[in-house]
């Protein structure tokens, strides 16, 4: 099985571009919730879509989709469209900034089952606006960002914008919270909710602790109160 997780606007939008992905009909997937999108504050959504199509089943008419290729690096051309849209972008909104493609700079690395990552680092003086309340700016503008580069680009590529390292430094508080809670819920087998969060955010939490054994994230509530809490997983 092949499993891609996408981040959209919507979830429909989400699983729209998964299918792209994998070359898939709805009817050949499993599709996981991951993170619901907010209507009110414009959050974005993140799903899970498996293929359970069996090894030796018949290849269905994709539109002329091309099958998703989760192992390549983003290549420069590609890098320099999604700098050139962001460098544009942020011209016509009067900001005069630097903006370097980078490698990595998240301890969360990019899965083999994702799609290739372009990473962009925004410096520059009084771009705490472009920041906005919580990030939700930075993510209205990233999500502007992916949508334009990908209009350019053949294959779907994630584009992550930080601005003055503001992501990073937001990605090692929250990565080190859900540990730390983490701990506690594996400990007690009690469930114990965050605070609420963005979907970006929430993201980071449910990535940070995809891969712990004794514990599961779910995200609840609604619009600006959707939260992740952390659950003890059943044992056996």
């Amino acid at each position: 099985m092949q499993s891609v997780e996408i981040q959209a606007r919507s979830v429909d939008e989400a699983v729209r571009l998964a299918l792209e992905q994998l070359g898939c009909t709805e009817d050949e997937v499993d599709v996981e919730v991951l993170v619901d999108a907010d209507p009110e504050n414009e959050g974005e959504a993140l799903v899970r879509v498996t293929s359970h199509r069996g090894n030796g089943a018949s290849q269905p008419d994709t539109a002329g989709y091309p099958a998703a290729r989760f192992d390549a690096r983003p290549d420069e051309v590609t890098e320099q469209v999604a700098k050139k849209v962001v460098t544009e972008l942020l011209d016509a909104m009067g900001f005069d900034c630097s903006v370097m493609a980078v490698d990595n700079p998240s301890s969360i690395e990019v899965a083999s089952d994702e799609p290739p990552t372009v990473f962009i680092d925004v410096n520059g003086r009084d771009l705490g606006i472009l920041i906005g309340k919580r990030g939700d700016n930075l993510s209205h503008f990233q999500y502007m960002v992916n949508l334009l580069a990908n209009k350019q680009l053949d294959d779907w590529t994630r584009v992550i914008v930080d601005v003055e390292g503001y992501r990073v430094r937001r990605e090692e508080s929250l990565i080190g919270l859900a540990k730390r809670v983490a701990r506690k819920v594996s400990q007690s087998r009690r469930a114990i909710p965050l605070e609420p969060m963005p979907a970006n955010e929430r993201r980071v939490v449910h990535m940070a602790l995809r891969d712990d054994s004794s514990v599961r994230t779910e995200s609840t509530g609604e619009s600006g109160e959707r939260r992740v809490t952390i659950h003890p997983r059943q044992s056996g």
